[in-house]
């Protein structure tokens, strides 16, 4: 499906699909539901899911055939869907996220996913507030902080997929003056070289992807056949 850029004010942009005006309340981006699906990685299944369950919506949702639906998002929405994805990555219910974000909004948080920061520690699932304190669904809390979810290295990670067109991930290609023409992952400046000195040196590919935000997975997978071509 393709979108026209028609119009972007200091609010809002202006698209058009298949002949409809369509506005996103949002100044820099909105993508379709399957690219936000690819940037948050997570399956369109799952995203529709979330919809369905009034976890994450998108900002537009609008029908312009009996079978054909519009759903577009924007920037934040985009990272909303990252948090959300990299705590059901560390293994938090898709029940608890509920939970969690329900209490937030009746703290007075209108986007709980991208306003708090949150971390784990053990099963518990604590956020920080704007005055530092650290909480568990009304509970304070002091104790040992184990993992931290960094909202700073998700919104770098988001706006650099952002920055890259779908074909992009997995293609390793040399252009001129880019990195003295040696191999960089497609639309960016990331050395391949880079990526598999990490994974000699025994990187996950989680550490990987926060080194190079840019970068999705199957970057990585490229950089693994491209050292086992080698070795």
């Amino acid at each position: 499906m393709e979108f026209g850029l028609v119009s972007a004010t200091a609010g809002s942009l202006g698209l058009v699909v298949q002949g409809i005006l369509v506005t996103v309340t949002d100044r820099k981006t909105a993508v379709s539901d399957k690219r936000a699906a690819e940037i948050a990685g997570i399956s369109v299944r799952r995203l529709r899911y979330w919809e369905k369950t009034d976890v994450i919506r998108p900002d537009v949702e609008r029908r312009i055939s009996p079978r054909n639906v519009v759903r577009l998002y924007s920037l934040p929405r985009l990272i909303e869907l990252a948090v959300a994805s990299e705590l059901r990555h560390q293994g938090v219910s898709l029940q608890h996220i509920r939970r969690i974000i329900d209490y937030l909004r009746q703290e007075g948080y209108e986007a709980p996913l991208r306003e708090v920061r949150f971390a784990r520690s053990g099963d518990r699932v604590l956020f920080q507030h704007a005055d530092g304190t650290w909480e568990e669904s009304g509970r304070p809390y002091q104790g040992l902080i184990v993992q931290v979810i960094d909202l700073d290295q998700i919104r770098a990670r988001v706006q650099g997929r952002l920055g890259r067109r779908e074909t992009d991930a997995g293609v390793v290609e040399q252009r001129r003056k880019v990195q003295a023409s040696k191999p960089v992952f497609r639309g960016t400046r990331v050395p391949l070289a880079a990526v598999v000195g990490y994974l000699e040196a025994g990187k996950t590919t989680d550490e990987i992807l926060a080194a190079f935000p840019s970068l999705t997975e199957e970057d990585i997978e490229a950089a693994k056949a491209a050292s086992s071509a080698v070795a």
